[in-house]
């Protein structure tokens, strides 16, 4: 049976929250700026902060002051897991919380549009307890619990980054090199309920991960339209990301503007947002305000993304936060485990950080 459980436990799926993602990819953080949490995740090009080198490194170039950004966040995750109608307990919920987390950044104009910068930030965390049965057929209208497991997953995937973005005539271009890098544990104990014993396993797998990160972003700015796209590279415990869109400011605006992207995750799970910045009730701020659905393997229907934030400037210092909630509908064939209807999992994530120019 140690072969079962372990091919139930390494499991990768999908960014997520749950049972099913806390010894795989974890909970990506799937915003590391406020302004771009505010924006349900977009990569538009935030020239105000430092931490674009992050979400769009083409942002910090012509920048002509040092920019430095520091953001924390903390994240509330849930899991509903739909058996067949025969099975003795047909669903069970997972929740839980992950220690709030954060991320610093610092860019330096240097001469002509060139800009460099260095940052690092945690991008992926693994800090979920979370449980999931295991079902056998009895009868052909009746599924006896035969285990139940519960997974311990602890760790961290962090990036350290240094950025080099210029003005290429029209378009702005930027790249982010570095390194990625963690560590994490996860261990789950397996409880027969049928059998000779109700003691079953414990599994334990420690992992470590080391490797080149590469993020980047062109922008380019025509009349009232912005065109922008991001790149984000992916390994075996962090998806890829690759990203197109349009943000456009009429003069009604009053310096705010519309926009939408397209993206996908690891090649082929499909991600559309639509996001709005606004000039904010008082003076010097901004609102932020942002809708995303996307489409994972085995979706079930779209997965839904909502999100909301704003900012305040005070002379050379700049305030913001955000509230980001996201969801995913799965099929069960989406884990490797009979009598699954569906999977159920959402997030919610608060942000806030300062910024500062000199």
């Amino acid at each position: 049976m140690r072969s079962l459980l372990a091919l139930l436990v390494c499991a990768v799926v999908a960014s997520g929250y749950g049972y099913w993602d806390a010894t795989g990819v974890g909970g990506r953080v799937e915003s590391l700026s406020p302004f771009s949490a505010g924006l349900c995740g977009a990569g538009v090009p935030d020239v105000s902060s430092a931490l674009s080198l992050f979400t769009n490194p083409s942002a910090t170039a012509g920048s002509d002051k040092i920019q430095i950004s520091l953001t924390g966040w903390g994240t509330g995750w849930r899991e509903e897991i739909t058996y067949h109608y025969t099975c003795v307990e047909p669903s069970r919920f997972n929740i839980g919380a992950m220690s709030p987390r954060g991320a610093f950044a610092i860019t330096i104009p240097v001469v002509d549009g060139f800009t460099v910068g260095a940052g690092i930030a945690t991008v992926s965390q693994f800090q979920m307890k979370a449980t999931a049965q295991v079902y056998r057929e009895v009868s052909y209208n009746h599924r006896e619990l035969w285990k139940t497991m519960v997974t311990d997953a602890t760790g961290d995937i962090q990036e350290a980054l240094v950025s080099f973005s210029h003005t290429v005539g029209p378009v702005n271009l930027g790249f982010s090199p570095g390194i990625r890098f963690g560590s994490g544990e996860s261990v789950t104990y397996s409880n027969r309920f049928t059998g000779s014993s109700a003691y079953d396993s414990i599994y334990i797998d420690s992992w470590s991960t080391s490797g080149f990160a590469f993020r980047a972003g062109a922008s380019m700015t025509t009349g009232y339209t912005t065109l922008f796209s991001t790149y984000i590279s992916g390994d075996e415990r962090y998806l890829s990301f690759a990203g197109v869109g349009a943000a456009a400011s009429f003069p009604f605006m009053k310096g705010g503007y519309l926009g939408t992207e397209l993206a996908v995750l690891d090649g082929d799970n499909l991600k559309m947002t639509a996001f709005a910045s606004l000039p904010g009730i008082a003076p010097n701020s901004n609102m932020l305000l942002g809708v995303c659905g996307y489409r994972p393997d085995a979706a079930l229907k779209a997965g839904i993304g909502l999100s909301i934030g704003g900012d305040y400037t005070m002379g050379d210092y700049s305030v913001s936060a955000s509230y980001q909630y996201q969801d995913r509908y799965r099929e069960g064939v989406a884990v490797p485990t009979s009598y699954i209807n569906h999977l159920y999992d959402s997030s919610e994530t608060v942000m806030v950080g300062i910024e500062t120019v000199f």
